[in-house]
């Protein structure tokens, strides 16, 4: 096996692992075909395999809180 070397391998070795991750995964609500996700509008709390359908719900709900958060600031 070839030797991860560089950034990547800095990081693989921060994160003890020596498999690099794939971003195609399964869903973890729904366990059909999806891929990893970092962030929606925000960060999210961990690493998620999110399918497009559930992505979407995520992003649709966060949307909708971050215009009730706007409102109540004033800034609509």
């Amino acid at each position: 096996m070839r030797r991860v070397t560089g950034i990547k391998g800095l990081l693989l070795k921060r994160a003890r692992t020596s498999e690099i991750p794939t971003r195609l995964g399964p869903c973890e609500v729904c366990n059909s075909k999806g891929e990893v996700h970092y962030m929606v509008a925000a960060p999210l709390p961990r690493y998620l395999y999110l399918c497009n359908g559930h992505y979407m719900k995520i992003r649709a709900k966060l949307e909708k809180a971050l215009k009730e958060i706007t409102r109540e600031e004033g800034l609509l």
